[in-house]
């Protein structure tokens, strides 16, 4: 049973991580997902119930600092209260329209859009899209190390 935990985990583990660069996987949760099952299934005693706390924090705090980033992102660089919603709408819909990065793509061209929608000048709005890439790809950056944290919070409990 412990080596299907493993397995189980590894999997999860390994969604949550193309789930960071592609936003339509809710990546980070899988993860926390998967440590709870591998908890589960191995009676808490390798992964322990503290430990699936902590990656299920690490969880909510990925996607806190992904919402928060972005829109910090655009607002330090001016973004209007609509360009911060131009660049969130933008996100989703690049998604789908030019994956894996059209994320990245959509919120610039989300938040330079709702900033002339809301007569900024050209200049301004360029600016907010640069501030909504700033802050989206920290929030991909940020990802990146709590992924790695979960894993390095989780994997050795395989081996102990």
């Amino acid at each position: 049973m412990d080596i299907l935990a493993a397995v189980i985990f590894i999997l999860f583990y390994l969604v949550s991580i193309v789930g960071v660069i592609l936003p339509v996987v809710p990546g980070i949760p899988l993860a926390a997902l998967g440590a709870l099952l591998a908890g589960w299934m191995t009676g808490f005693e390798q992964i322990t119930v503290s430990a699936v706390i902590i990656v299920t924090a690490f969880a909510v705090l990925a996607q806190v600092i992904d919402y928060v980033a972005g829109v910090v992102g655009a607002r330090r660089y001016g973004a209007s209260q609509a360009g911060v919603w131009g660049s969130i709408i933008g996100s989703v819909v690049g998604i789908f329209f030019f994956p894996p990065f059209g994320f990245l793509i959509g919120a610039v061209v989300g938040a330079v859009g709702a900033e002339l929608l809301y007569k900024r000048t050209f200049k301004e709005a360029l600016r907010s899209g640069l501030g909504a890439f700033v802050g989206t790809l920290g929030g991909v950056f940020a990802k990146i190390f709590i992924v790695i944290a979960i894993g390095i919070a989780v994997f050795p409990k395989f081996f102990s």
